[in-house]
């Protein structure tokens, strides 16, 4: 298709649509008529262009089959490759870094020591062995309630231990 047709074909879309458009909303012989000739210009235009031989498509890759291990049957292959590859050997332990100093974060051009970090689900069991949520309580609500229970608990202990040291009613010399 040359550069010359592309003002044409669209010159002659936008002009079949403009009809069929003013047709479709007031229908009347002569715009029936429009879109007829509308039409007829856009095949003598289709007719014109020549129609090139279709390139082959590229055919697609097959996709290939992947090659299988064949199963090792001795306990003993099973151990030489869990051997090689370190796998399955023991548990992987998780160690936190921390300073020496004061047990800190370290910082930089200081001592460092690895210490054993503790598990996330041991940390979720510690934290719930210290809070117990209430029905649809939230854990910072329950941090919370904890603490006003620890604040009244003082002031009991503090009332009480104040109370202990009052001298009675009746040794009262008034």
């Amino acid at each position: 298709m040359s550069k010359t047709s592309q003002p044409i074909r669209i010159e002659l879309l936008k002009q079949l649509k403009s009809n069929v458009n003013s047709f479709a909303f007031t229908p009347t012989e002569s715009k029936r008529e429009a879109v007829q000739k509308s039409i007829e210009a856009l095949q003598g235009f289709l007719e014109a262009i020549e129609v090139v031989a279709a390139k082959p498509k590229a055919s697609k890759r097959k996709p290939t089959k992947a090659v299988k291990r064949p199963k090792r049957t001795s306990e003993a292959g099973l151990e030489l490759a869990q051997a090689k590859g370190g796998i399955g050997i023991g548990e992987a332990k998780k160690v936190k870094v921390v300073s020496a100093i004061d047990g800190g974060s370290p910082r930089v051009h200081e001592a460092r020591v690895g210490i054993p970090a503790p598990e996330p689900k041991a940390k979720k069991k510690m934290i719930l062995e210290v809070f117990t949520l209430l029905d649809g309580e939230t854990p910072q609500a329950a941090v919370r309630r904890r603490r006003l229970e620890q604040e009244q608990e003082r002031t009991a202990l503090e009332a009480e231990a104040l109370m202990s040291d009052a001298p009675e009613f009746d040794e009262s010399p008034f």
